[in-house]
């Protein structure tokens, strides 16, 4: 039926405007919705952040402007190696990046008053990439097919959104945080943006080597994505309106963007079963999930993850966003190596008792029988800390322990296995660390391994 419409009522020029434009709109949105929902303390009207998007839109005329003088200068693509590697990170990354922060600087002018928090100013330099990456896409989208949407929603029109975050963190790193100083910022910050664009564009494009060179491009965009949220983390972390109780959002994001990359998915199977058939469309459907699917997953774990610590200060390091873990919280294990992996950051168990902080609760024995606490026992969770390794614990003050100087329990959220009682108690590790008596011990370089699990508790609002 949708091939009798087609022939009927639409032409081959209309139907490729249509998904054209929803597509760039798509790839728009996913990211202006995904910012709204980490802005958790004091969310950002739609209004000013469709102005923001707007004023983007107009940034990539700025960029052709400079193209143009590029070329005429006689300065172009010519299949060289070094020539085209200086043309990708100078005519690329340099003009885009510099386009795209004109566009940032009337933004973040015009809403001055609006930016209450450091999380705002990385949110309207986000969105002023968007509109930059949506016409782009708008011109990829019609030159190459709404086949690619999903790939330009993730790594082209991330890979804008990252690198201009990353220059506008250089300029506030100084007077937000307390880090280093604004010149030094600003240029480090700068020339790792810049290079970062130009490098991933030159390799994705390059098929000299084969697939080496998209192996190459792919680490810079992952890494790129760890440091993206680290520096979102860090806003957050300093927010004007730090309230624990309000940060619940793990999963909740994590759903929301899956729901962003089925309708991408859903898009380009419609369209090229519209201008194609059913067989294309379902053979086009399987390459993606199998090319991009597993990717795009670590990449919305990775994205919906944050480590929230009232004040705390998180180095932007070099890093990829998973790692091998020894802690029994993996989120997946490399088949027949059965090395187990964990996307960076907080997962949805380990931030669930973030809403008891500074909250009366039961610690309640999961097996009484063989218990160390024999009875649920009033506590309160006094604070959040990470660990040496990186494994995420909170403080619990027992209320029979109040005078008991020589040991701290902690609770350490259970990720497998049965994590609820009754499907809405959260499982925990009541682990025991013992101490000198008044000794004071810096948590952040305690070993996991040095704990003392006690029992498996789970928590209740007292």
């Amino acid at each position: 039926m949708l091939r009798v419409f087609y022939f009927q009522y639409m032409s081959d020029s209309n139907i490729a405007l249509i998904f054209t434009a929803v597509a760039a709109l798509v790839s728009a949105a996913m990211w202006i919705d995904y910012f709204r929902r980490i802005d958790v303390f004091e969310r950002e009207k739609i209004l000013p952040l469709s102005f923001a998007l707007l004023i983007g839109c107009f940034t990539p005329s700025v960029c052709l402007f400079f193209y143009a003088l590029i070329h005429k200068m006689g300065f172009s693509e010519n299949g060289e190696f070094i020539n085209d590697i200086l043309y990708a990170v100078f005519a690329v990354g340099l003009n885009e990046e510099f386009s795209k922060i004109l566009g940032v600087i009337v933004v973040l002018t015009i809403f001055k008053k609006k930016i209450d928090e450091p999380i705002d100013i990385l949110i309207y330099a986000g969105i002023t990439a968007i509109g930059f990456a949506m016409v782009e896409n708008f011109k990829y989208f019609s030159l190459y097919g709404i086949k690619i949407i999903s790939a330009r929603t993730f790594y082209s029109a991330l890979e804008h959104i990252i690198n201009t975050t990353l220059i506008v963190y250089g300029f506030y790193r100084s007077s937000l945080f307390g880090k280093g100083t604004i010149f030094v910022n600003v240029i480090v910050a700068s020339a790792i943006a810049i290079a970062s664009h130009g490098l991933f564009d030159f390799f994705l494009m390059d098929n000299k080597y084969g697939q080496v060179t998209a192996f190459f491009s792919l680490i810079i965009y992952l890494i790129g994505i760890n440091f993206w949220v680290q520096m979102l983390n860090n806003a957050n972390n300093y927010s004007t309106f730090f309230d624990y109780s309000k940060i619940h959002y793990t999963d909740k994001i994590f759903m929301r963007l899956l729901f962003w990359y089925a309708l991408t998915v859903v898009i380009s199977f419609t369209n090229n079963m519209i201008v194609s058939d059913l067989r294309t469309a379902v053979i086009n459907f399987c390459f993606a999930l199998l090319s991009d699917g597993f990717l795009f997953w670590v990449v919305m774990l990775r994205v919906s993850r944050f480590k929230i610590y009232r004040k705390k200060y998180f180095e932007v390091k070099i890093q990829l966003p998973f790692y091998i873990t020894k802690n029994g919280d993996e989120d997946f294990r490399i088949p027949y190596l059965k090395i187990p992996i964990k996307v960076r950051g907080e997962n949805y168990h380990e931030h669930i008792p973030t809403k008891y902080i500074d909250k009366a609760i039961l610690l309640c024995p999961v097996n009484p029988k063989s218990s160390y606490l024999k009875t649920p026992v009033d506590a309160v969770i006094t604070d959040k800390h990470l660990l040496f390794d990186d494994v995420v614990v909170y403080l619990a003050k027992l209320k029979e322990n109040d005078t008991d100087e020589k040991r701290l329990f902690l609770l350490k959220p259970k990720t497998r296995g049965r994590t609820e009682v009754n499907g809405q108690f959260p499982v925990e590790g009541l682990y025991k660390l013992d101490k000198f008596e008044n000794e004071i011990i810096d948590l952040s370089k305690v070993d996991f391994k040095k704990l003392q699990l006690l029992e498996w508790v789970y928590l209740k609002v007292n």
